[in-house]
């Protein structure tokens, strides 16, 4: 007798975001081991990328 795992297998949703004059692809796919929301997460990546800009000459 064989035994059968099922795994909920989903293809990642990928996004184009212009902001700013700066273009974002964002790949996103689900994990259960996630500490924040993908809204949080692109917000915090924005912020970074928009704070690296203001310390640049």
């Amino acid at each position: 007798m064989s035994t059968v795992l099922t795994q909920k297998i989903s293809a990642p949703v990928v996004r184009q975001y212009e902001i700013g004059g700066v273009r974002y692809i964002v790949k996103a796919s689900v994990s259960d081991r996630a500490s924040e929301s993908a809204v949080t997460k692109i917000n915090r990546l924005i912020q970074g990328d928009l704070e690296k800009k203001k310390s640049q000459p």
